[in-house]
């Protein structure tokens, strides 16, 4: 798996937007908590909707889903794990999410079966060895710094391995950061962003093909 760093002058939004144009798309974990989440520039599923050919967006959140629907979007309550949607997609993208699922390895095989042959898989996730988070551990400032809802940390290696025990091609690792101020700064300066100053990572995987060379077969194709 390659190592990068995304272009400092855009946001993983726009990459992102960029990306799944013209494309079909599963958004996975699309309330990001709850439907207020709509009122934000930040909300990856309008930047996904308003650049790709089709959206659907699943949560488990069933209340903030049936809200959702109501303002009209695509979205539908359904556990990723072990949802059969009876579709398949050229992109599935998984933000934020993974650091959340206790069963990772569920959430990334059940996801395979929902691409298509040529399908790629975009995760992203906090960093493990971001510089804040290094110093949280280092100083024991766990319960101040770090997320309560999440269950894992994740860095390029070791999710890289963990896409190709459940099915996929590892492609690509992108450092980012979220912050303006940085991002302004590692461009006035002509600098990407470091390992150490990603607070997030966005990785890129194909569907591979079977142990047998061949390409299992997923749940019908969506049109």
């Amino acid at each position: 798996m390659k190592i990068a760093h995304l272009d400092v002058n855009l946001t993983h939004l726009d990459f992102l937007g960029r990306y799944v144009a013209g494309k079909t798309v599963l958004d996975v974990g699309c309330v990001e908590h709850e439907a207020s989440s709509e009122a934000s520039e930040f909300w990856l599923h309008r930047w996904l909707v308003e650049s790709a050919k089709s959206v659907l967006g699943i949560d488990v959140v069933e209340k903030e889903v049936e809200e959702l629907r109501r303002r009209g979007y695509n979205i539908i309550c359904a556990d990723a794990m072990t949802a059969s949607l009876g579709q398949t997609f050229d992109v599935i993208v998984v933000g934020e999410v993974i650091e959340h699922v206790v069963n990772p390895g569920a959430l990334l095989t059940n996801m395979r079966r929902h691409l298509n042959e040529d399908g790629k898989l975009i995760l992203t996730t906090p960093h493990t060895f971001y510089f804040l988070n290094v110093l949280a551990a280092l100083f024991s400032w766990q319960k101040r710094w770090w997320h309560p809802d999440h269950v894992a940390w994740y860095e390029p290696y070791v999710l890289s391995g963990m896409l190709r025990k459940t099915g996929y091609i590892p492609e690509v690792c992108y450092y980012f950061t979220r912050s303006r101020k940085l991002r302004r700064l590692l461009g006035v300066l002509r600098l990407p962003c470091f390992g150490f100053l990603a607070m997030s990572i966005m990785v890129i995987a194909q569907r591979a093909p079977s142990m047998d060379g061949t390409m299992e077969s997923p749940v019908p194709r969506a049109n």
